[in-house]
């Protein structure tokens, strides 16, 4: 260890007078003189002027509204959007049925694995149910005569269990600008 001080001190004192003066002082014994030369503030080099660079901004990620993504990915994965928008007036119900069922089976794969969708409530539709006074309105509705009084814990018949995400993992959509409202492009066959 004594090596690599002594070489720290030879080239300290090689590149800088002051130093060079201090270490000498040390070495006579000169301590007392040293502190105050340590006690004085040194002077930073003189820097160089600095150039100011051009800040580049990065690009902003093109932006798109997540119901059209959600939307774009029904369209894309199960065609829900062609089965809505579909003149179902010239159709059977067997053949609107027949049509239907693909579509709502697949959409519903897509929303489980985007939305991880789970009931809201672990509960049987028809089985009673206690709501606590302070129940967010957004997580029970009371439908129907006789509903729960303000304040007061009230129990009531599950007439369906409600919906709620577990997750939100929709697509990452990387397009142009001015394709964010795009839910499906048009398909043009060659001729």
């Amino acid at each position: 260890m004594s090596i690599g001080i002594a070489l720290k001190a030879f080239f300290a004192a090689l590149g800088n007078k002051e130093k060079a003066t201090q270490i000498d002082q040390v070495l006579r014994g000169q301590q007392a003189e040293v502190a105050a030369i340590e006690a004085k503030p040194q002077q930073p080099p003189a820097a160089a002027p600095m150039t100011k660079q051009p800040v580049t901004k990065q690009p902003e990620p093109p932006t798109r509204d997540s119901a059209v993504t959600l939307l774009a990915t029904l369209q894309r994965e199960a065609r829900l959007v062609d089965l809505i928008q579909e003149d179902l007036s010239q159709y059977s119900d067997a053949q609107v049925g027949a049509a239907a069922r693909p579509c709502l089976q697949q959409c519903g794969g897509v929303l489980q694995r985007v939305m991880g969708l789970k009931p809201l409530i672990d509960a049987a539709e028809g089985a009673t149910v206690d709501v606590a006074p302070d129940a967010s309105p957004t997580r029970y509705q009371w439908i129907g005569e006789g509903t729960a009084t303000s304040g007061k814990a009230a129990s009531g018949k599950l007439v369906h269990h409600g919906w709620q995400a577990t997750q939100v993992e929709l697509p990452t959509w990387t397009g142009d600008p001015a394709d964010a409202n795009v839910v499906a492009p048009a398909q043009v066959q060659a001729g």
